[in-house]
């Protein structure tokens, strides 16, 4: 049946996207920018003396809701040496010029051979801090580098290592209401509609009903549905069989709800009324004889029976006797001859 639900249908490889390109190192430096005293060393990248490593994002949907996370491990014998983050923003402002802002992300300074550390920074917490209000401002593109500096050259040389970099968007939830299509039948209309969220985490609790006019009734599925979660670029398509009392055009209303935010979509769509079902009703009449008449019809029975038992006891019974008392017997005997 075209009515089944449809199974929740991922926009995206998921959420968070992952906007970094060989953040694990398994393919080298590939997708790096390294400059300095940089080694591979397995799966992570060892800055000797002074060296970085960077990346630059630029792509049509980066947002300031970022996260920003590495592991680091520091060998610095003084404190003239630091190991750092730096995220550069690209943006462009409210006339439209271009700028960028580079802001430091954290600094390792811890004296010695230091234990893997792992960090995350959430970059839009970052820009506020550090800039402003992002809403003044279009992101454009993006830079993170990773870096081993020193304020004077000293010896013996220092040593960073860094490891799992990872830069992922994180929109909030925001959940779209869209109808994909209705079908009209002689009988109902098919209604079939997409819950879509369109933000990178997951939207959980998700409560999706269907609410129409008293002339309107839904046949073919539920008026609520129910869904722990539906994951971050993913939509999920819900269908129903509609059918109204009178025909004509009716208005629905689709309303989608969770736990970080709700949407509401009307929509006004033509249904078809129920045919009028006409009903014959037959009735049968059984005549059933009255007692009385009965009665009647026994008695007279029984009036006709008396009557020839007492015509044959008067009349003829007496006859047949009469005739027995008048009968002469002769009988003859022969005499003996002398």
């Amino acid at each position: 049946m075209t009515l089944i639900l449809f199974s929740s249908i991922p926009l995206s490889l998921g959420a968070p996207v992952e906007l970094l390109v060989n953040g694990n190192f398994k393919n080298g430096l590939e997708g790096w920018n390294a400059e300095g005293t940089v080694f591979l060393d397995r799966e992570s990248i060892k800055i000797q003396r002074e060296g970085s490593l960077s990346q630059i994002v630029q792509r049509p949907d980066l947002s300031f809701y970022l996260e920003f996370s590495y592991g680091v491990r520091t060998e610095l014998p003084t404190y003239a040496y630091f190991a750092r983050s730096l995220v550069t923003f690209y943006v462009v402002d409210r006339e439209k010029k271009d700028t960028h802002f580079t802001i430091v992300g954290e600094s390792h300074v811890e004296l010695g051979s230091s234990d893997w550390k792992n960090v995350k920074l959430d970059l839009l917490k970052l820009f506020k801090r550090s800039v402003g209000d992002p809403e003044n401002f279009q992101l454009t593109a993006l830079k993170i580098a990773l870096e081993l500096g020193f304020t004077t050259p000293l010896r013996p040389p220092a040593v960073a290592f860094f490891r799992n970099i990872s830069l992922k968007r994180v929109n909030p939830v925001r959940i779209l209401i869209h109808e994909i299509k209705w079908r009209e039948l002689p009988d109902r209309t098919e209604l079939v509609v997409s819950v879509t969220n369109v933000g990178d985490s997951d939207a959980s609790n998700l409560v999706v009903t269907l609410t129409s006019s008293p002339e309107t009734i839904v046949i073919f599925g539920r008026n609520m549905f129910n869904r722990s979660a539906l994951e971050g670029c993913s939509s999920w398509q819900l269908s129903w069989m509609l059918a109204a009392r009178s025909s004509g055009v009716h208005w629905v209303t689709v309303k989608a709800s969770c736990d970080h935010g709700a949407a509401e979509l009307s929509i006004c769509v033509p249904v078809p009324g129920i045919p009028q079902v006409t009903t014959t009703q037959t009735t049968t009449v059984t005549t059933i004889p009255h007692a009385s008449d009965e009665v009647i019809f026994v008695f007279v029975q029984l009036t006709f029976l008396v009557m020839v038992a007492l015509l044959i006891g008067l009349i003829v019974i007496p006859i047949i006797l009469s005739r027995r008392g008048a009968e002469v017997v002769y009988r003859l005997r022969l005499l003996p001859s002398e």
